[in-house]
């Protein structure tokens, strides 16, 4: 029988310790889509958002949109930006309360607003209460989510069945939505299952949980095999966390949906618990320093393709600027040539416009933001090239599509070139997740000898295939893999370093 789905989606990854507020402008940029353009808006995008409107259009389902708003990684968001979604969200399940079977969210997990550390946790409670006022409090509740969310217990209390991606890089974005409308669709039959949550101490950084590499490869290995061995468990997420919260939830966790005894699934989570400590050490790995990396890669046998220099520091997909300069800077300084990089300096690309495409230029590039993340460098050089950075994804699976869908908006871009490097300058921070960010703007990556990378883990799917060999630097910047150098507050009892 066709099932009437409420569907709406709230997405943002919120670092707490950047200044900068995200507010509606930057919620404009990643899109607002409200009513039926929630729908016509996102369908064959790659996103989330389209993986549940497949599985529900195949699925006979009818889809009441409300809203689906998302932003990139920043700062805390503004109150009015969640205000805006209850407002186009509660409409429509007033409107629609006794002629829905469910509900659907896209969601992240890890979003802070200035009045709520957990406001996912907010959204789901809230719905759930309008639910039980109007006698429908049984209404399976169901929603995607990203795996560095940082889950709450009111969030599984209050929602019937959650699904997280599985992959970091989030390659399975789309592919985890269809499973978590699958797992909805189930929950109309198996009217008792049940929603568990653990938490654990341990808050590791981006660089720590790459789902390749330990402890996530064992954790996510062993919740699969509890999975194939045990019926009564529909889905277990295992949630890496997002380190760069301040907030009481911030970290490690786990939760699963069973349909069968607690006490057995209870057990499931304390198997899994052991297993990532047992393999804990590695989510803490070591960085060099920029010295020790280029000894390093000067050390290497003869070889093809690049040497990343991976600057997690200012990883543009957890949410810091994307104009540090504490690598670049100094990598200038040694004279290397053919170097590649990416700064968003949205005055520099300006000045390369009013120059024009030919024109010699002096700037001072990136480190504009904040004091955090090095200062500008001066840079002459050409303007190569000028566009106006609209590009497809090259992978419709890239990590960037679970951001938004497989068109991508950097802003205006230049790029500016010497004898010892090509820049793009972009009006946008733009993740590193996929070759078309150089290729579309005349860059090949592949060719050069170094690429600075603003990332943890998100680059490996695009990059890993053309690399000669990748370093890690430790650098100046709010996304650092020292969490002691951040001022938490309120992660009582929490590791946040293992040394």
């Amino acid at each position: 029988m066709s099932k009437t789905i409420l569907f709406g989606g709230l997405y943002h990854e919120t670092h707490t310790f950047l200044a900068d507020k995200t507010g509606m402008a930057q919620f404009e940029d990643g899109g607002i889509r409200i009513g039926q353009a929630a729908v016509d808006q996102n369908r064959g995008n790659g996103s989330p958002s389209a993986g549940f409107i497949d599985y529900a259009e195949k699925a006979g389902w009818r889809i009441l949109p409300t809203i689906q708003m998302a932003a990139q990684p920043a700062g805390k968001v503004t109150d009015d930006v969640v205000d805006l979604f209850f407002e186009h969200f509660l409409a429509g399940l007033d409107r629609h309360i006794d002629e829905i079977d469910g509900i659907f969210l896209v969601l992240h997990g890890a979003m802070v607003s200035e009045g709520s550390d957990d406001v996912e946790g907010l959204v789901i409670k809230t719905i759930r209460d309008r639910l039980k006022a109007a006698g429908r409090g049984n209404l399976p509740v169901g929603a995607v989510l990203d795996l560095h969310g940082n889950i709450s217990k009111i969030m599984v209390e209050n929602s019937t069945v959650l699904r997280a991606y599985r992959e970091n890089p989030h390659t399975d974005a789309y592919e985890s939505a269809v499973a978590a409308a699958e797992l909805l669709d189930r929950a109309f039959s198996e009217p008792n299952i049940k929603a568990l949550q653990r938490s654990t101490k341990y808050v590791i950084s981006p660089v720590g949980v790459g789902s390749a590499n330990d402890p996530m490869k064992s954790v996510l290995a062993a919740a699969r095999a509890i999975e194939a061995s045990d019926s009564d468990i529909l889905t277990i997420n295992v949630m890496a966390g997002y380190a760069y919260s301040d907030i009481p939830d911030c970290g490690f966790s786990l939760n699963l949906v069973t349909k069968g005894p607690v006490a057995a699934a209870e057990k499931h989570l304390d198997t899994l618990v052991s297993v990532l400590e047992a393999n804990i050490e590695a989510g803490y790995p070591h960085e060099d320093d920029l010295a020790t990396a280029l000894a390093k890669a000067d050390a290497l046998p003869p070889g093809t393709g690049p040497i990343l220099l991976i600057e997690p520091a200012d990883n543009i997909g957890g949410g810091t600027p994307g104009d540090a300069t504490g690598l670049l800077g100094p990598l200038l300084e040694t004279g290397r040539k053919n170097i590649l990089a990416a700064l968003a300096d949205r005055e520099a690309v300006a000045k390369c416009f009013a120059a024009g495409a030919g024109a010699e230029v002096s700037l001072l590039i990136g480190g504009k933001t904040d004091a955090h993340h090095g200062a500008p460098i001066p840079f002459t050089g050409t303007v190569e090239h000028l566009s106006d950075g609209v590009f497809q994804l090259e992978n419709p699976k890239s990590h960037l599509a679970s951001m938004g869908g497989t068109t991508i908006r950097m802003g205006r871009c230049a790029v500016i070139a010497n004898n010892q490097a090509k820049i793009l300058l972009s009006e946008r921070k733009t993740a590193p997740m996929d070759l078309g960010q150089y290729h579309s703007q005349g860059l090949r990556p592949e060719d050069a000898t170094y690429v600075v990378i603003k990332a943890a883990v998100s680059h490996r799917a695009a990059y890993d295939s053309i690399q000669r060999a990748s370093f890690y630097v430790d650098s100046p910047g709010l996304c650092t893999s020292d969490l002691r150098r951040l001022p938490f507050t309120k992660l009582q009892g929490k590791v946040i370093s293992l040394s």
